[in-house]
């Protein structure tokens, strides 16, 4: 036998050490709750043979004063990260080990963390985190703090820099939620993830309620509530399937077979000429842009303002639209916060924004007042604004109001036929125009006063007083959207 056997068998013994997570019990406990472990969710994750890893070895610091940690020195320290390939294109990944002191944050973890967000801020790789951690460690202190404050401070650092992109794969507690909802987009797996701040014991002792690990933080909350979670996938391979899409998403560009000219007939029906009837903007969206390229994010959250990536032609774009179905599409507290992360990410990615505008109005109310309907339309108009790339909206049929933050800050306005622009809908102005209808009114005052209506309306309530105006460039026919679309982001092109 060479001197080099030894070092072999001691290599191949760590290797394993390392495979195993927390010991092969505990791995096939994760199994039988049908739930992956690191490694196996970045192995769904990457390319086959792609992933380069770092800090394989670190071992856990030793924890003086607790035999939990005593029991749990394990190589990796309860994260596995390195740099991988996703359809050829190199991320930086890291995943928590459940099966390793439940994931938590230990200090040699952040440490190697550190450096892989470090290297993926200067060489601009995606951050793809999959999250499964019980917080920061308790049982080191200090030590543990300090190094996850590095971490909380290069998520930060990569803001607006890299797409950092969460899928939540179980437990995201205190440290791990702030971590997660720091990122850009955040999924989250039906029945098995969890993002809160303090548990059921703390919340008990310091309230005197407890609560279940679904009011504190489950997907309902977040996905319908605080906006944190932007898709909630039905397990762990839906949400692989999830993260890939995304990615796929943010490359600028890519081959389509999906000719830019190509007519879309079928707006001449999905979109009503009747201001006031409902029709589904998915479907528009569907329609218009290239096939199956359309990735929507928080459906449930704001339902009545839609955001999406999706594709013209192979050019990747940012899609904001009114949601007709939900709230006759008026824009509210829930839809300005969306809108306004939304734009802002899509601004500092570099896409295109493209806005489809069927709004009303904001949603009236002491209830929206209350909750900052105010500040929160300004953080959307102020997004639009801020965001430097190309802009270009498409009035369907109405763009009333403060609510037509969604279609002043565009470089390019097109509208259809059937659009409207104006300070408030007919109604409205007619009544601010003319005053209530006078009790006891005269036939002739009614006649006369029905004249004014309809010379207002004639001179107001249609498409062309925007665009003689110049406030629309241009008013296209519906079936010619999709190319009208296409050359508009073609000449703002940098």
């Amino acid at each position: 036998m060479s001197d080099l056997g030894p070092l072999l068998d001691e290599l191949r013994e760590r290797n394993a050490r390392a495979d195993q997570g927390g010991g092969a019990d505990k791995v096939a406990r994760q199994h039988r709750l049908g739930r992956w472990t690191a490694r196996e969710r970045i192995a769904a994750l990457v390319d086959a043979g792609s992933f380069e890893e770092l800090g394989r070895h670190v071992l856990s610091r030793h924890g003086d004063a607790s035999p939990r940690l005593q029991a749990a020195v394990l190589p990796g320290d309860g994260l596995v990260c390195g740099l991988g390939a996703v359809n050829g294109r190199t991320i930086a990944v890291y995943a928590h080990e459940p099966t390793v002191l439940r994931g938590s944050f230990g200090h040699e973890a952040s440490k190697k963390l550190c450096r892989l967000l470090d290297l993926a801020l200067e060489r601009r790789f995606p951050v793809v985190a999959l999250m499964d951690s019980e917080g920061v460690r308790v049982e080191e202190g200090t030590h543990a703090v300090e190094s996850f404050g590095e971490v909380i401070g290069r998520t930060i650092t990569l803001k607006g820099k890299v797409p950092q992109l969460t899928l939540a794969c179980g437990l995201c507690v205190g440290g791990a939620a702030y971590t997660a909802v720091l990122t850009d987009c955040v999924g989250m797996v039906d029945g098995q993830s969890f993002m809160f701040v303090t548990g059921d014991a703390v919340t008990r002792t310091v309230t005197g309620s407890g609560a279940t690990i679904d009011e504190l933080g489950g997907q309902d909350v977040h996905a319908k509530l605080t906006g944190a979670c932007h898709a909630v996938l039905a397990d762990e391979a839906a949400g692989i399937a999830w993260l890939k899409a995304l990615l796929a998403a943010l490359e600028p560009r890519v081959a389509s077979s999906d000719r830019v000219d190509r007519e879309v007939p079928e707006l001449e029906t999905l979109v009503p000429v009747s201001p006031r009837k409902p029709y589904d903007m998915r479907k528009v969206l569907a329609a218009v842009f290239d096939a199956d390229s359309v990735l929507e994010l928080s459906a449930s959250y704001g339902p009545n303002l839609l955001t999406a990536f999706a594709r013209l032609g192979g050019r990747s774009v940012a899609v904001v639209a009114s949601q007709p179905k939900e709230h006759a599409g008026c824009l509210d507290v829930h839809a300005s916060r969306k809108g306004a992360a939304f734009v802002r990410w899509a601004g500092a990615l570099g896409l295109p924004v493209v806005t489809l505008v069927d709004v009303p109005g904001y949603l009236p109310g002491k209830e929206q007042e209350a909750l900052g309907i105010l500040p929160h339309g300004a953080t959307l108009l102020s997004a639009y604004g801020t965001a430097h790339v190309p802009k270009v909206c498409l009035v369907m049929r109405k763009s009333y109001g403060g609510a037509s933050v969604l279609s002043f800050a565009a470089d390019l306005r097109l509208g259809l036929p059937m659009a409207r622009v104006d300070v408030m809908g007919p109604e409205g102005a007619l009544q601010v125009v003319l005053g209530a209808e006078p009790e006891g009114a005269t036939p002739q005052q009614l006649a006369e006063r029905a004249e004014a209506k309809a010379r207002w309306l004639e001179r107001r309530d249609s498409a062309w007083a925007a665009a003689e105006t110049g406030y629309l460039d241009r008013i296209i026919e519906p079936r010619a959207v999709r190319r009208e679309l296409s050359l508009a982001l073609e000449r703002l092109a940098p």
